[in-house]
């Protein structure tokens, strides 16, 4: 989702977390901020799924993956909200 127009020579901050985690999918949510303006440029979201290329059908998210997912997701990160 647009929110703020990004311009040469700003830098920008982008952050992920993941979001809901279920038996084949997680959620990445996305923001990008303007370091110069202090501003939320775009806030998104993506849906992955895990596959089996061997089948070709949606498959299990497997264990190591998320425990992988919930070990990265549980540390104290620096926020970018507020980049200022």
């Amino acid at each position: 989702k647009f929110k703020f127009p990004l311009t040469y020579p700003d830098t920008v901050l982008v952050g992920t977390r993941v979001g809901e985690i279920g038996e084949d999918r997680f959620v990445m949510h996305y923001r990008a901020v303007s370091k110069q303006h202090g501003k939320v440029a775009a806030d998104g979201e993506g849906v992955i799924v895990a596959y089996d290329y061997g089948t070709q059908r949606k498959a299990r998210l497997p264990d190591a993956v998320r425990a992988q997912i919930e070990a990265l997701e549980s540390r104290e990160t620096e926020r970018i909200d507020n980049p200022a």
